[in-house]
């Protein structure tokens, strides 16, 4: 299925067009969950901009399924648990992936 489908049903779903495509990032990088993601990981991971995964990380802080590490530095990169051991999180990995098979 094209990226454009995926993006278009995620559009419909989500209310954003890149969730998916974020959810997908971080599905591959949550292998080593104990590391953390950050907005430039994902963003490189997807093929997107870091102002196109920025809101989307937002929302998925907002909703508890990412949740952020202390920073170490001031300026340094901000990173984030995933919370992969939420049914909501299975629930929505599960459905950003429906969206690219149907």
């Amino acid at each position: 299925m094209s990226d454009e489908t995926v993006r278009t049903r995620s559009s419909a779903v989500f209310g954003n067009r890149y969730v998916a495509d974020v959810v997908a990032a971080i599905v591959g990088l949550a292998a080593e969950p104990e590391i953390g993601v950050t907005v430039r990981m994902i963003a490189q991971r997807a093929g997107l901009t870091d102002n196109l995964v920025r809101p989307v990380v937002k929302r998925l802080v907002e909703a508890g399924l990412l949740v952020p590490h202390q920073q170490l530095r001031p300026r340094g990169p901000s990173y984030h648990r995933v919370r992969i051991d939420l049914p909501l999180w299975q629930a929505l990995e599960q459905t950003c992936r429906f969206l690219g098979n149907q």
